[in-house]
């Protein structure tokens, strides 16, 4: 199959689907290009007593779309969790009650060509993929709606909460005659299986709360943000060590083609028996009910 794909990369089109010949492009280069488009921010806070962050998509007069300067927003956001060594935890959401409607339509068609289009989608995919792979519990509280780019950065979390049974979340991109390029069909097979991803991207249905929690998609209703916090903060209660060792472990797995994942997680395991967590609860005697 590699070596299929291979092939397909140097052709123009496969079964008549076009397929990038162009430059690629290094993630310096992309992020200079990216800048230039503006609008919004990505806010993050970090609180070392409770080990969790906070990451707000702030452009509310345009929903909360994605600009260029948003996703390099979002990068640097990233870049400054994964050398937080204390936290244990991330909250994705909104401003203004909503989480977010896609890219940006200036944006969109500022930057519409193919080049364009491969430049963002390389980007976006290395920030959701270390996304994914941070050492820590991520959650996105889904207000409002979830749209397009907004639905792959929600998928791009380890859970999904829903503010109440109106909030819905949805793979909008062939409205736009697109398809998700942010990773976000690759994480939905991976996720939900190959028939469910695949219809809910065909359709480009919106789905609500209990659709979604039938399909995988929304993990619990929780209310408003203090709500979704708390959910969070039942994920991320036991020590730093703990939390970062089980979400490494269950990345790792989840991985396809991941090499010995039994053999991983004996390695992960090993120096928390006899650790500080571990000897404190021991000599605490805790009693499980």
């Amino acid at each position: 199959m590699l070596s299929t794909l291979k092939n397909v990369f140097k052709k123009n089109s496969w079964f008549g689907v076009s397929i990038y010949q162009g430059n690629d492009f290094s993630l310096d280069e992309i992020s200079t290009f990216l800048s230039k488009h503006t609008g919004g921010s990505i806010d993050l806070k970090m609180d070392e007593n409770s080990g969790i962050a906070i990451l707000c998509l702030n452009h509310p007069e345009k929903k909360n779309s994605i600009t260029g300067k948003m996703m390099v927003d979002l990068e640097n956001a990233i870049r400054q969790l994964e050398c937080w060594k204390t936290g244990k935890g991330i909250l994705i959401h909104g401003a203004k009650e909503n989480f977010c409607s896609g890219g940006d339509l200036n944006f969109a068609q500022k930057t519409g060509t193919a080049e364009g289009g491969y430049k963002m989608a390389t980007y976006m995919q290395n920030v959701l993929t270390r996304l994914q792979n941070l050492p820590m519990i991520s959650v996105a509280f889904i207000e409002g709606f979830a749209l397009g780019g907004g639905a792959e950065l929600a998928i791009s979390c380890d859970f999904r909460v829903f503010s109440n049974n109106d909030a819905a979340m949805g793979f909008v991109h062939g409205r736009m005659g697109i398809i998700p390029a942010w990773g976000g069909l690759t994480t939905a097979i991976q996720m939900l299986g190959y028939r469910t991803a695949l219809d809910l991207v065909t359709t480009a249905r919106v789905v609500r709360a209990m659709e979604a929690e039938r399909l995988g998609l929304c993990d619990a209703v929780v209310g408003d943000l203090s709500g979704a916090q708390n959910w969070l903060t039942q994920r991320t209660r036991h020590d730093v060590s703990v939390v970062r060792a089980a979400k490494c472990v269950a990345n790792n797995t989840r991985q396809p083609g991941s090499d010995d994942p039994l053999g991983f997680e004996k390695r992960v395991f090993s120096p928390l028996w006899g650790g500080p967590a571990n000897q404190l609860a021991l000599s605490q005697k805790i009693k499980h009910k």
